[in-house]
């Protein structure tokens, strides 16, 4: 079903307006660690560790004094939030969809699952995809709610000042477009730039 127009349209981070590689932010940890990266994943993903991060629950120092932990050997805290962080791959095709949406005068907020090292690294390289053109701007660190929580939702209309159907939301993942659609969203799976753009040109 083609959506109808909204009045606000809500964005995911990864792997919408950025792809990302864990397995490149892991290599890199590795080297400073002197470990090898599937071992950094296994810390990080097979625990409730990141999730703690992206939800704001523990620092950037904590996180990386667990990893430390685990792997029984001293390591620089900001050596490795930046090794953390340096994962990020631009997604220019979407900038096209971006621009279109502020000819028709629809406004643009970014809702993202995301950590304080991965943000702080974006907003540093001034990614066109991400820089000065979303208000507001949600994240899970800075709200400790993390999609699909119906929370996150909620704060994220409410900060937009629309209604929930009036909102249109677009997101790698299947989870969090359900839980969109569950707050009384609009949502879509993001499945490539070119099909974004297809569907605002119904609008």
């Amino acid at each position: 079903m083609i959506p109808s127009r909204p009045e606000f349209v809500y964005f995911d981070l990864g792997n919408v307006l950025l792809h990302f590689d864990h397995g490149l932010a892991f290599r890199s940890m590795a080297r400073i660690a002197g470990a090898p990266p599937e071992l950094i994943g296994r810390v990080v993903l097979d625990s409730d560790l990141q999730t703690r991060y992206e939800t704001g629950l523990i620092s950037g120092e904590e996180f990386v004094a667990e990893i430390a932990e685990q792997l029984g050997r001293p390591l620089d805290t900001l050596e490795m939030l930046r090794a953390a962080a340096d994962m990020f791959i631009p997604n220019h095709l979407i900038l096209p969809a971006l621009e279109h949406l502020q000819s028709l005068g629809i406004p643009i907020g970014l809702l993202s699952n995301t950590c304080a090292a991965h943000w702080e690294w974006i907003v540093a390289q001034r990614y066109p995809q991400v820089v000065d053109r979303f208000h507001p701007v949600i994240l899970s660190f800075e709200v400790q709610r993390m999609k699909p929580d119906a929370e996150i939702y909620r704060i994220a209309a409410e900060a937009a000042g629309r209604r929930p159907e009036e909102i249109y939301f677009t997101d790698d993942r299947e989870e969090n477009v359900a839980g969109a659609r569950n707050a009384g969203w609009q949502a879509e799976p993001f499945t490539s730039a070119d099909r974004l753009m297809d569907t605002i040109k119904t609008w």
